[in-house]
């Protein structure tokens, strides 16, 4: 009987892109194995968006249902003022009838841990980084801490925006600061005058607000700022410091930032990286933000590096070569997610403007523009390649 080209996939990382690998590799029918490098895997994190490309990725590998128990379904989504005058509605509704799913908002921590019980024990090794891999035609072989060298038909880098896989590829490079950063976090209650099936993003000058409700009642919030790359908040005064910046910003933002504890607040400034033009060499290829990592502005990062995920199975699935598999998946991948990098970098340059004049013109712009062509950035990261 003719070996497959691909029977054992190793995978560097187990974050959301590298857990759906995994998932969609096994529905794949092949085996594999993932690598993290933390010790245990813990509740890190916030929340995010999950637009409709990334539910219906998740359902063509058997996990349309692992959402229904963390998931929260948002029917409407709008960017106001800070004020909290409506600038623009996105078509949320309309987009729902196309693409066939709801935006669902859940807690970061919580989809990695339901992608990780459905696939199961024995699959990934915490305290395992991988610190390096070499190859040669019939094998690649992943270099773990611990001097260990695990031998695998395809390497697939998930490790993140400062990748140890893609420096070996294409060269050891620092990220890209945005000129802003983000805190985050999320309320344990969320107010009640809020629509619970709203996400808002209000903007104001250099800085924005974002309001994400999650299931049990909770609301996931996030914070921009323009402000020097490597800043630091007053040790203790996180939160202090937050409701001084937005105290004025209409509700419920100073009642959201009072309910949610000191110490979940996560503070991490914003980059990405200029496109690359390839993901691979021989055996070895990279997905999620190894690969393309993304300012958060269209909610795509997570959405994207589910995307990558099972394209990359199913091309690794039906390969007579890794090499041809690998060449399929970026010809299907690469050109569309280096476009939602671009767009999510334009978006967060305009909506981060500080000039008064510029945040007067592109407010006026916003309410003026018809809700069809607000919605289309969106709906152009929603779209399969």
């Amino acid at each position: 009987m003719r070996r497959r080209a691909v029977e054992r996939a190793l995978i560097a990382g187990a974050g959301i892109g590298g857990l759906t690998a995994a998932l969609a590799l096994r529905h794949a029918g092949i085996a594999v194995s993932v690598f993290e490098r933390a010790d245990t895997l813990v509740g890190v994190g916030a929340g995010l968006t999950l637009w409709a490309n990334a539910i219906t990725a998740l359902r063509q590998i058997g996990c349309g249902d692992l959402l229904e128990s963390v998931g929260k379904p948002e029917r409407s989504s709008r960017i106001l003022s800070w004020r909290g005058a409506t600038l623009t509605t996105l078509p949320v509704e309309a987009l729902t009838r196309r693409f066939g799913a709801l935006m669902v908002g859940v807690h970061r921590a919580e989809l990695q841990f339901a992608l990780l019980a459905a696939l199961g024990p024995d699959v990934v090794r915490t305290g395992g980084a991988c610190t390096g891999f070499h190859q040669d035609d019939a094998q690649v072989w992943a270099h773990l801490a611990d001097g260990q060298q695990i031998a695998g038909d395809v390497l697939i880098g998930a490790d993140g925006l400062r990748s140890v896989v893609r420096a070996q590829l294409f060269g050891a490079a620092a990220p890209r600061y945005a000129g802003y950063t983000a805190w985050r976090g999320v309320a344990q209650s969320a107010a009640r005058q809020w629509n619970e099936g709203m996400v808002t993003e209000s903007w104001g000058a250099g800085r924005r607000f974002g309001l994400v409700p999650l299931s049990n009642g909770r609301m996931y919030w996030f914070a921009t700022l323009n402000t020097p790359e490597g800043a630091q908040d007053t040790p203790g005064d996180r939160k202090r410091e937050l409701l001084d910046r937005f105290s004025t910003w209409h509700d419920p933002i100073p009642a959201t930032l009072a309910a949610t504890e000191e110490a979940s607040i996560l503070r991490n400034d914003i980059y990405d990286r200029p496109p690359l033009s390839t993901w691979s060499r021989g055996r070895v290829t990279l997905l999620g933000d190894a690969a393309h990592p993304m300012t958060p502005n269209l909610g795509q990062g997570a959405c994207q590096a589910i995307e990558d995920a099972v394209a990359l199975a199913e091309q690794l699935r039906s390969a007579g070569s890794v090499a041809s598999a690998l060449q399929q998946y970026e010809a299907q991948r690469l050109k569309r997610a280096n476009a939602v990098v671009r767009q999510s970098l334009r978006v967060g340059w305009v909506a981060q403007w500080e000039n008064r004049w510029a945040v007067t013109a592109r407010d006026t712009a916003f309410k003026l523009l018809p809700t069809s062509i607000a919605g289309k950035q969106i709906e152009a990261a929603l779209t399969p390649a």
